[in-house]
């Protein structure tokens, strides 16, 4: 309970920062608001009218200008699905699901026993250096540094082997919740190239370098406040520091002049771990992939960028945020449009887009981690650390954003 309220705090400390920055940024758009409504206003009615509109926002958009078949061209450029996933996304609705479910306990899986298999094996002390400066900073166990490197491959493999290592007795509940904040920051790295790369070559160099720009600072951010947070705040609270007591493991030395015991002891280290992995993630997805058939995620999609409005931003955001709930490439070419029209400049685009991504992006990444994340954590745990997550994301990339705004209006 005590570990559940520092979160919280933790959470509301970022808030507050980026409510100063939300703040100080409205303050200083509003003298420009006035210029940017007044070159929109031959647009602002149809604006309107299309966001109201429920069948537009669901519907894809189709690149109008130059800037928009840019985007397409450079899209199709980026290394396209194998040949596996084109066939699975062509399953019906339930085998894809039961096929995901089954890619997803192998994952888990293969979390488990990779981050043992390092341990026995001594492999941790190698890894672990090339992450010390995070796990320094953060004061945390070298145990974690593996799980970091994985975090660039697969967010849910590299939470696998962190609570492996907490069940083992070598991190406790601090170092494990503060390393999966982390993980959850560092696997968003991997995603970078695949979007900053097309939308920025449509939009030109100075989006390009705003968009990785914003997005790279947001999670590094992220990542050194929340383990300076977890150190200085956390840790000297004496909060969730308690290990679990087991079983010291073989030195490797000795472990290898017993033939045959490499990997009983594995198993042995990893069996309890699996089996309450497994019992908390089938029911979970399970519910989720209900929840997504009888369309509760594309309502909240739908929902999300109404109940989110931005006064300070222009009036084609109504269109371009809305047609972002679909994908994120779906709102950059609405945004095109814009720009090609003449009705829209590339600096407001790319703010847009990038508030768009704080609106829609969370409630397709919990689609897809809330099972890990209570299957790895327990079911209150993980929806607290799930939902969490997301609200870090935001705060950061809201903090990041309104810094942009600041200097380039």
């Amino acid at each position: 309970m005590r570990l559940t309220v520092t979160i919280t705090l933790l959470i509301l400390l970022c808030a507050g920062l980026a409510a100063a920055a939300t703040t100080i940024e409205s303050s200083a758009a509003t003298s420009d608001r006035s210029t940017a409504l007044s070159s929109a206003d031959s647009t602002a009615t149809k604006t309107a009218d299309l966001a109201v509109s429920s069948k537009t926002m669901s519907q894809r958009v189709r690149p109008e200008g130059e800037t928009g078949k840019t985007l397409v061209a450079e899209r199709k450029k980026v290394k396209g699905s194998s040949n596996y996933t084109k066939w699975k996304r062509h399953l019906t609705f339930w085998p894809r699901k039961g096929l995901m479910l089954l890619e997803l306990v192998l994952f888990i899986s293969a979390g488990v026993l990779i981050g043992q298999m390092l341990e026995v094996s001594g492999c941790v002390k190698l890894l672990s250096v090339l992450t010390l400066p995070l796990t320094g900073l953060g004061k945390l166990s070298h145990q974690a540094g593996p799980a970091f490197l994985m975090a660039f491959q697969s967010g849910a493999v590299a939470n696998s082997m962190l609570v492996s290592q907490r069940d083992s007795g070598q991190l406790d509940n601090r170092e494990l919740y503060t390393s999966v904040y982390v993980v959850s920051a560092l696997s968003l790295f991997a995603h970078l190239p695949t979007f900053v790369v097309p939308i920025g070559i449509a939009f030109g160099w100075e989006a390009t370098f705003a968009l990785f720009g914003v997005r790279f600072a947001a999670i590094a951010l992220q990542i050194v406040l929340t383990l300076v947070l977890s150190r200085v705040i956390i840790r000297r609270l004496n909060i969730g520091q308690q290990r679990i007591i087991k079983e010291q493991i073989t030195p490797v030395r000795e472990g290898r002049r017993q033939s045959g015991k490499f990997w009983p002891t594995i198993w042995k280290r990893s069996r309890s771990t699996l089996t309450r992995l497994i019992i908390y993630l089938i029911p979970t997805f399970m519910l989720m992939a209900g929840l997504e058939y009888n369309g509760a995620f594309k309502w909240l999609a739908a929902e999300m960028p109404q109940l989110f409005t931005f006064n300070f931003l222009p009036p084609q955001s109504l269109v371009v945020i809305p047609a972002q709930a679909l994908s994120l490439y779906n709102g950059a070419i609405a945004a095109a449009n814009f720009v090609d029209s003449g009705s829209m400049t590339i600096h407001q685009a790319v703010i847009i887009i990038l508030f768009g991504s704080m609106v829609t992006a969370p409630v397709r990444t919990l689609r897809h981690a809330l099972p890990t994340y209570v299957a790895i954590l327990g079911a209150r745990q993980g929806l607290i650390m799930a939902i969490s997550a997301q609200l870090l994301r935001m705060l950061f990339l809201l903090l990041c954003t309104s810094m942009l705004m600041m200097y380039w209006f």
